[in-house]
């Protein structure tokens, strides 16, 4: 009887450690799969990363920021040359006011005279 109990122990022994020399290459196996198809993918990912880092370094710092510079230089100096117009126009308006009121002065007074 020892003899067999013995023997089931070394099977059992043998069982699980070739159970686990199979849990480990199998293991091995998967992640090397997984390794081999996630691969593509991950140059993929790099690329993608690269081409997003030239996008936002050379358009928005190249392209985007200097012309925003410039479309808000061009409205500061359209709002400054309205800003300015606005004593222009109303010392014009206050011209024209006097220049009605001479017209309609002279033209009573040359009206009066040709009567």
């Amino acid at each position: 009887m020892v003899d067999k109990e013995m023997l089931s122990a070394m099977s059992d022994l043998l069982d699980q450690k070739l159970d686990e020399k199979l849990d480990e290459k199998l293991d091995e196996k998967l992640n090397q799969k997984l390794d081999e198809k996630l691969k593509p993918i991950c140059d993929r990912m790099e690329k993608l990363e690269s081409d997003m880092k030239y996008v936002r370094v050379v358009q928005l710092e190249n392209t985007v920021i200097p012309r925003l510079e410039q479309i808000e230089s061009c409205y500061l100096d359209t709002s400054r040359r309205y800003r300015d117009s606005i004593d222009h126009i109303d010392k014009m308006s206050s011209d024209i006011d006097v220049l009605k009121s001479v017209v309609k002065s002279h033209s009573e007074q040359l009206n009066q005279m040709l009567a």
